[in-house]
């Protein structure tokens, strides 16, 4: 697929160097959302000319349904979008295959050459397509790679970790406001590559997202990772365990269960508010269908809840008003039964999620 968009989006091309420019920002908070890959999405299928929401972007690849707690440790990783479905690939496959078009992706390992990463960015780039990229700049979290320069040794785009200098302290910046780095390969999680192929297929039915909805909520355990139902029940065992939760605790510690609870409060709260916002918009659309509106409430229902718990630390942030909440015993209490909460709302959204697969 050739985005047939440069007459509204310049593609400045010289001796080693295409950049595109126009590709929307990709950052925490675009489009009103924080993960990172549906935020790529809607930016990258946007520029292509294809018209994607980020509602509808956070329910086609399946992470707007995902809740994962590692039962083992207090894992900063629980919220990553790979995790949605046991087969980490899947939510990535879905985000490309959603829209009808053909699963592109490069993944790193051992064998794999920074020569296969720049064959793989210059064909798309060349071609005005942008690049959605893990790592370039940080921690493995998805952006854009809009374009290069000196025969792609240098990259330009959107990271959600660019303005963080303590892991951009080799980053420059274009006036267009996308990033300048050619520390990417240095970086080992730059470890994907992925971006539109040619449109194979129509999008996504109602019927298939549904079903991908049932498969990331049902409960079942993968490897160390409770997901579903049972990630409520191992959150609520951990923030609820007082020998994780020494009195005069160190504050690393404190702050990393605090940034863990967080994550899946944010998970949630982007996930199901979006997932509500997606059936909403199918509800006005076909209002035959008294379940899709049934979905939008149960969904909105989880996100209120989800409020709740911000208010009983003082705030959604990671400051010291929430950590001296989070750390007292009656402010987890209460937060336990939140979390109890959210649990049975979302287990009667996954009900009417299989009755609705059942009607589709």
């Amino acid at each position: 697929m050739e985005n047939k968009h440069d007459t509204k989006f310049q593609k400045h091309v010289s001796d080693g160097s295409v950049v595109l420019y126009g590709v929307p920002k990709v950052h925490y908070g675009a489009f009103g959302g924080c993960t990172p890959l549906p935020i790529a999405m809607k930016a990258a299928a946007n520029y292509m000319g294809m018209e994607l929401d980020y509602a509808e972007a956070i329910a086609f690849c399946g992470a707007a349904f995902r809740l994962t707690w590692n039962e083992t440790c207090w894992d900063g990783g629980n919220v990553g979008d790979t995790f949605a479905f046991d087969d980490p690939t899947k939510v990535l496959r879905m985000a490309l295959e959603s829209l009808g078009c053909e699963y592109n992706c490069i993944g790193r390992d051992e064998a794999t050459r920074k020569s296969d990463f720049i064959d793989f960015i210059k064909s798309k780039i060349d071609k005005g397509i942008p690049v959605m990229a893990r790592g370039v700049i940080g921690p493995p979290e998805m952006g854009i790679i809009a374009g290069y320069r000196n025969k792609v040794d240098t990259l330009l785009g959107w990271n959600v970790f660019q303005e963080y200098q303590d892991v951009a302290k080799n980053v420059r910046f274009d006036d267009s406001g996308y990033y300048i780095t050619s520390h990417w390969w240095e970086n080992p999680d730059t470890n994907m590559l992925m971006a539109y192929g040619e449109v194979t297929g129509q999008r996504f039915s109602v019927k298939t997202i549904v079903q991908n909805a049932i498969e990331v909520m049902t409960p079942r355990r993968h490897g160390d990772y409770a997901k579903g139902g049972y990630a409520y029940d191992a959150w609520k065992k951990a923030i609820l365990n007082e020998s994780e939760f020494a009195e005069n605790m160190i504050t690393p510690l404190l702050v990393e269960r605090l940034m863990c609870h967080g994550d899946a409060t944010d998970c949630l709260m982007d996930g199901r508010y979006h997932a509500g916002a997606f059936f909403k918009k199918l509800a006005e659309k076909e209002p035959g269908q008294p379940l899709y509106g049934q979905l939008a409430s149960q969904f909105d229902a989880v996100a209120k809840i989800v409020h709740k718990m911000f208010e009983a630390i003082g705030g959604w942030e990671r400051g010291e008003t929430q950590m001296k909440e989070f750390a007292k015993p009656e402010v987890r209490g209460q937060l336990g039964e939140l979390i109890d909460e959210c649990k049975v709302a979302d287990e009667k959204a996954l009900a009417l999620l299989v009755k609705l697969e059942a009607a589709l």
